[in-house]
Protein backbone atom coordinates (compact mmCIF):
# COMPACT_ATOMS: atom_id res chain seq x y z
CA UNK A 1 0.00 0.00 0.00
CA UNK A 2 2.86 2.49 0.51
CA UNK A 3 4.10 2.14 -2.36
CA UNK A 4 1.02 2.21 -4.58
CA UNK A 5 1.20 5.88 -2.41
CA UNK A 6 4.86 6.41 -3.47
CA UNK A 7 4.26 5.57 -6.47
CA UNK A 8 0.97 7.37 -7.27
CA UNK A 9 2.45 10.53 -6.07
CA UNK A 10 5.70 10.66 -8.31
CA UNK A 11 2.52 9.99 -11.40
CA UNK A 12 0.78 12.77 -10.61
CA UNK A 13 3.58 14.65 -10.17
CA UNK A 14 4.81 14.04 -13.47
CA UNK A 15 1.66 14.78 -15.24
CA UNK A 16 1.48 18.02 -13.22
CA UNK A 17 4.82 19.33 -14.52
CA UNK A 18 3.91 17.98 -17.78
CA UNK A 19 0.80 19.89 -17.90
CA UNK A 20 1.39 23.31 -16.28
CA UNK A 21 2.95 25.32 -19.20
CA UNK A 22 5.69 27.37 -19.46
CA UNK A 23 7.56 28.26 -16.80
CA UNK A 24 10.15 30.93 -16.28
CA UNK A 25 12.98 31.18 -13.90
CA UNK A 26 16.18 33.60 -13.23
CA UNK A 27 19.31 31.93 -13.56
CA UNK A 28 22.09 34.60 -12.50
CA UNK A 29 21.61 38.53 -12.04
CA UNK A 30 24.27 41.23 -11.96
CA UNK A 31 24.60 44.72 -10.49
CA UNK A 32 27.46 47.19 -11.21
CA UNK A 33 29.32 47.76 -8.15
CA UNK A 34 28.38 51.08 -6.64
CA UNK A 35 24.72 50.62 -8.02
CA UNK A 36 21.68 51.36 -5.25
CA UNK A 37 18.40 52.43 -6.58
CA UNK A 38 18.26 53.73 -10.21
CA UNK A 39 15.34 56.52 -10.68
CA UNK A 40 15.14 56.92 -14.62
CA UNK A 41 12.31 58.11 -15.67
CA UNK A 42 12.32 57.17 -20.01
CA UNK A 43 13.66 53.29 -20.51
CA UNK A 44 14.01 52.88 -24.34
CA UNK A 45 13.31 49.12 -24.95
CA UNK A 46 14.82 46.89 -27.21
CA UNK A 47 13.75 43.53 -28.35
CA UNK A 48 17.22 41.68 -30.41
CA UNK A 49 14.66 39.65 -32.84
CA UNK A 50 15.08 39.43 -36.34
CA UNK A 51 11.37 38.86 -36.36
CA UNK A 52 9.58 42.27 -36.61
CA UNK A 53 6.25 40.64 -35.01
CA UNK A 54 7.71 38.97 -32.03
CA UNK A 55 9.47 42.35 -31.76
CA UNK A 56 6.64 44.50 -31.88
CA UNK A 57 4.83 42.27 -29.54
CA UNK A 58 7.53 41.88 -26.53
CA UNK A 59 8.18 45.62 -26.41
CA UNK A 60 4.47 46.00 -26.29
CA UNK A 61 3.84 43.93 -23.60
CA UNK A 62 6.56 45.62 -21.80
CA UNK A 63 6.21 48.96 -22.57
CA UNK A 64 2.53 48.48 -21.25
CA UNK A 65 3.89 47.00 -18.31
CA UNK A 66 6.33 50.24 -17.38
CA UNK A 67 3.78 52.50 -17.98
CA UNK A 68 1.56 50.69 -15.06
CA UNK A 69 3.90 51.54 -12.97
CA UNK A 70 4.70 55.20 -13.85
CA UNK A 71 7.37 54.66 -16.03
CA UNK A 72 7.52 56.56 -19.71
CA UNK A 73 9.02 54.27 -22.82
CA UNK A 74 9.64 54.16 -25.68
CA UNK A 75 10.04 51.07 -28.56
CA UNK A 76 12.35 50.49 -30.93
CA UNK A 77 9.99 49.25 -33.58
CA UNK A 78 8.78 53.06 -32.88
CA UNK A 79 11.97 54.37 -33.84
CA UNK A 80 13.82 51.93 -36.48
CA UNK A 81 12.49 50.77 -39.66
CA UNK A 82 11.33 47.25 -39.83
CA UNK A 83 14.61 46.03 -41.99
CA UNK A 84 17.16 48.04 -39.27
CA UNK A 85 18.64 45.49 -38.56
CA UNK A 86 18.42 42.97 -41.64
CA UNK A 87 19.62 45.87 -43.80
CA UNK A 88 22.47 45.72 -41.48
CA UNK A 89 21.79 49.49 -40.13
CA UNK A 90 22.34 47.92 -37.21
CA UNK A 91 26.16 47.96 -37.81
CA UNK A 92 26.38 51.70 -37.38
CA UNK A 93 26.91 52.20 -33.18
CA UNK A 94 26.75 55.89 -33.76
CA UNK A 95 23.86 56.01 -35.79
CA UNK A 96 22.02 53.90 -33.71
CA UNK A 97 23.12 55.88 -30.04
CA UNK A 98 22.10 59.13 -32.29
CA UNK A 99 18.18 57.85 -32.79
CA UNK A 100 17.97 56.53 -29.20
CA UNK A 101 19.33 59.22 -27.65
CA UNK A 102 17.16 61.78 -29.37
CA UNK A 103 14.52 60.33 -27.97
CA UNK A 104 15.79 61.30 -24.70
CA UNK A 105 15.46 58.39 -22.80
CA UNK A 106 17.98 57.72 -19.73
CA UNK A 107 18.23 54.14 -20.10
CA UNK A 108 18.25 51.39 -22.69
CA UNK A 109 16.35 47.74 -21.87
CA UNK A 110 17.49 44.99 -24.45
CA UNK A 111 15.79 41.35 -24.34
CA UNK A 112 17.72 38.89 -26.15
CA UNK A 113 17.24 34.95 -26.52
CA UNK A 114 20.84 33.89 -26.50
CA UNK A 115 20.33 30.05 -26.66
CA UNK A 116 17.42 27.47 -27.16
CA UNK A 117 17.24 23.76 -26.30
CA UNK A 118 15.40 20.49 -26.38
CA UNK A 119 14.85 17.82 -24.03
CA UNK A 120 13.30 14.46 -24.36
CA UNK A 121 12.21 12.89 -20.89
CA UNK A 122 10.13 9.84 -20.01
CA UNK A 123 6.79 10.37 -18.32
CA UNK A 124 6.13 6.58 -17.19
CA UNK A 125 3.04 4.81 -17.10
CA UNK A 126 1.09 3.63 -14.30
CA UNK A 127 1.45 -0.08 -14.84
CA UNK A 128 2.98 -2.95 -12.41
CA UNK A 129 2.17 -2.07 -9.07
CA UNK A 130 -0.66 -4.58 -6.85
CA UNK A 131 -2.18 -2.63 -4.59
CA UNK A 132 -4.03 -5.09 -2.65
CA UNK A 133 -3.53 -9.22 -2.96
CA UNK A 134 -4.80 -11.23 -5.94
CA UNK A 135 -8.42 -11.43 -5.89
CA UNK A 136 -9.23 -8.40 -3.74
CA UNK A 137 -11.86 -7.57 -6.09
CA UNK A 138 -13.90 -11.12 -5.74
CA UNK A 139 -15.08 -10.98 -9.40
CA UNK A 140 -12.80 -11.53 -12.20
CA UNK A 141 -14.84 -8.64 -14.02
CA UNK A 142 -14.27 -6.21 -11.39
CA UNK A 143 -10.34 -7.19 -11.12
CA UNK A 144 -10.13 -7.39 -14.97
CA UNK A 145 -11.42 -4.20 -15.56
CA UNK A 146 -9.71 -2.43 -12.94
CA UNK A 147 -6.47 -4.17 -13.61
CA UNK A 148 -6.08 -3.61 -17.38
CA UNK A 149 -6.39 -0.21 -17.25
CA UNK A 150 -3.70 -0.51 -14.41
CA UNK A 151 -1.32 -2.63 -15.80
CA UNK A 152 -1.29 -1.59 -19.12
CA UNK A 153 -1.18 2.24 -19.14
CA UNK A 154 1.96 2.65 -20.87
CA UNK A 155 4.46 5.90 -20.55
CA UNK A 156 5.73 7.91 -23.03
CA UNK A 157 8.28 10.69 -24.31
CA UNK A 158 7.77 14.27 -24.89
CA UNK A 159 9.91 17.22 -25.50
CA UNK A 160 10.84 20.01 -23.66
CA UNK A 161 11.74 23.59 -25.26
CA UNK A 162 13.73 25.28 -23.49
CA UNK A 163 14.72 29.07 -23.91
CA UNK A 164 17.16 31.26 -22.41
CA UNK A 165 17.47 35.14 -22.42
CA UNK A 166 19.30 37.82 -21.16
CA UNK A 167 17.95 41.11 -20.38
CA UNK A 168 20.51 44.02 -19.83
CA UNK A 169 19.85 47.59 -18.46
CA UNK A 170 22.41 50.00 -19.51
CA UNK A 171 22.68 53.60 -18.67
CA UNK A 172 21.63 55.88 -21.57
CA UNK A 173 24.64 58.76 -21.23
CA UNK A 174 27.47 56.39 -20.64
CA UNK A 175 26.60 53.33 -22.16
CA UNK A 176 27.44 51.25 -19.23
CA UNK A 177 25.68 48.20 -17.97
CA UNK A 178 23.67 48.63 -14.92
CA UNK A 179 22.21 45.33 -14.88
CA UNK A 180 21.58 42.33 -16.29
CA UNK A 181 19.67 39.29 -15.56
CA UNK A 182 19.82 35.62 -17.47
CA UNK A 183 16.30 33.40 -17.07
CA UNK A 184 14.89 30.31 -18.94
CA UNK A 185 11.52 29.14 -19.76
CA UNK A 186 10.58 25.92 -20.48
CA UNK A 187 7.45 24.88 -22.70
CA UNK A 188 5.98 28.37 -23.33
CA UNK A 189 2.43 27.39 -25.20
CA UNK A 190 2.66 31.02 -27.13
CA UNK A 191 4.59 34.24 -26.85
CA UNK A 192 1.91 35.65 -24.57
CA UNK A 193 2.19 32.95 -22.40
CA UNK A 194 6.00 33.18 -22.37
CA UNK A 195 5.42 37.03 -21.53
CA UNK A 196 3.30 36.30 -18.14
CA UNK A 197 5.77 34.12 -16.96
CA UNK A 198 8.83 36.76 -17.96
CA UNK A 199 7.17 39.43 -16.40
CA UNK A 200 6.95 38.04 -13.18
CA UNK A 201 10.03 36.33 -12.84
CA UNK A 202 11.97 39.95 -13.79
CA UNK A 203 9.95 41.82 -11.85
CA UNK A 204 11.00 39.98 -8.55
CA UNK A 205 14.05 39.85 -9.23
CA UNK A 206 14.11 43.29 -9.97
CA UNK A 207 12.86 43.60 -6.07
CA UNK A 208 15.41 41.58 -4.89
CA UNK A 209 18.05 43.28 -6.30
CA UNK A 210 16.72 46.58 -5.14
CA UNK A 211 17.77 48.29 -8.46
CA UNK A 212 14.71 50.86 -9.70
CA UNK A 213 13.34 53.19 -7.03
CA UNK A 214 9.78 53.66 -7.66
CA UNK A 215 8.68 56.28 -10.62
CA UNK A 216 8.38 59.91 -9.80
CA UNK A 217 11.39 59.78 -6.88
Amino acid sequence: MKQTKTLNLMLLLALFISACGSTTSITGSYKAPGVTQIAYKKIFISSLSSDIAIRQTVETNIANYLSSKGYASVKSTDIFPANFHTSGGDKNQDTVLSKIRATNCDAILTIAMVNKETETRYVPGSGGVYPYGIGYYGTFGAYYGYGYNRFYSPGYYTTDKIYYLETNLYDAATEKLVWSAQSKTYNPSSLDDFLKGYEKAMTQQVARDNLIAPAGK
